[in-house]
């Protein structure tokens, strides 16, 4: 690999991040305290915590995120663990959103939604409005940044190292190992599989060793 593709790559990275943070950022701003009333009075049962907290996390994009607003509400005697227990299940299933997006190609239209996101945050006044067009900004940046990775990782096809590190992590303990460590790095599990999704549909993982990857 050239440095242009490195560049690429962390520039791809960078923008995967960032954009998942201003979706973040962006959709808690738009939703305010009914994204707290939500977590505290719709989980009085399992399926209704499971289920809100898929929801909240699908659109917050960060089970990390949730997780953090869990312990404050339960160390503020908010809600019970029993109920945030319900609710991080529901979170970690929340999180699979962004993979799911990623197969179905959304990455296409990604700049579109970034430039109807900009568009509205410069010339409408309206702060939900404005809300709503940051929340598309980020959403259009996170799959921009996805694409560039994507197309920076095709020369490694060719690159002996990492064939021979490919070969190493077809043994599913250091698959699990490897993924585990790369995620605690770079803390985002949602960065982690979009750039495994970027490997795998350029063929430079084997499904066997990306599911493994995904475990870790």
């Amino acid at each position: 690999m050239k440095i242009t593709n490195w560049l690429d790559l962390l520039g791809g990275l960078a923008l995967f991040l960032y954009g998942m943070q201003v979706l973040s950022d962006s959709l808690e701003d738009a939703a305010g305290d009914r994204l707290k009333t939500i977590l505290e009075k719709l989980t009085n049962t399992k399926l209704k915590g499971v289920l809100v907290g898929i929801g909240v996390t699908a659109a917050v994009q960060s089970s990390s995120a949730v997780t953090v607003m869990l312990i404050g509400f339960m160390n503020a005697s908010l809600m019970t663990l029993n109920r945030c227990i319900w609710v991080v299940m529901g979170s970690n299933i929340g999180t699979t959103i962004t993979a799911q997006m990623i197969a179905v190609n959304v990455g296409v239209v990604a700049p579109v939604f970034a430039v109807v996101g900009v568009f509205m945050c410069l010339f409408f006044k309206s702060r939900k409005v404005k809300a709503i067009g940051s929340v598309m900004t980020g959403f259009g940046i996170l799959f921009m940044g996805l694409n560039m990775m994507s197309g920076a990782v095709v020369p490694l096809q060719k690159e002996p190292i990492f064939i021979k590190l490919m070969t190493t992590l077809s043994n599913p303990i250091l698959a699990v190992l490897f993924a585990a460590a790369f995620t605690a790095l770079i803390q985002s599990s949602g960065a982690a599989v979009g750039i495994l999704s970027a490997l795998a549909t350029k063929g430079l993982v084997p499904f066997s060793t990306a599911a493994y990857m995904v475990c870790g």
